[in-house]
């Protein structure tokens, strides 16, 4: 049972390691603009990719929140199973609601990239973000 609440809480809130997203979108502006021959494709690839950026610290900014939601509850000794379940239920809502947000926005981005061109950028940003791993 505690383990099951464990990995609920996991999958509400975050799995940890720093802020979803924006280790990959750190990475990614860079091979973009190396990658991307066509300047007007490359223009608009940046402009989402930026509005990408914006979606996730939104969506990370909201998840801090929710955490500092859950934390009072915890430590609050009058809290009830229903409050737990009224903040759950709210905190899933809400994170639907932002995972759509960011589909959307990805898949905005993603309009103006091709196939390869996304091969190659994931490849770039991953080498970046191992080399710059292994340098601390």
């Amino acid at each position: 049972m505690l383990a099951a609440t464990i990995i609920a809480i996991l999958v509400i809130f975050g799995m940890g390691g720093g802020p979803f997203g924006e280790l990959m979108t750190e990475y990614t502006e860079d091979p973009i603009k190396t990658t991307i021959i066509e300047k007007d494709r490359r223009k608009m690839a940046l402009k989402e990719l930026d509005s990408l950026k914006d979606v996730i610290k939104d969506f990370n900014k909201h998840v801090s929140k929710d955490i500092k939601r859950f934390e009072k509850l915890v430590q609050d000794y009058e809290s009830t199973p229903e409050d737990f379940d009224q903040m759950f239920s709210s905190v899933l809502k809400s994170r639907e609601q932002g995972i759509e947000k960011l589909w959307d926005q990805r898949s905005a981005m993603l309009a103006h990239i091709q196939e390869d061109e996304w091969q190659a950028i994931v490849t770039s940003a991953r080498a970046e973000a191992a080399e710059k791993a292994a340098r601390k």
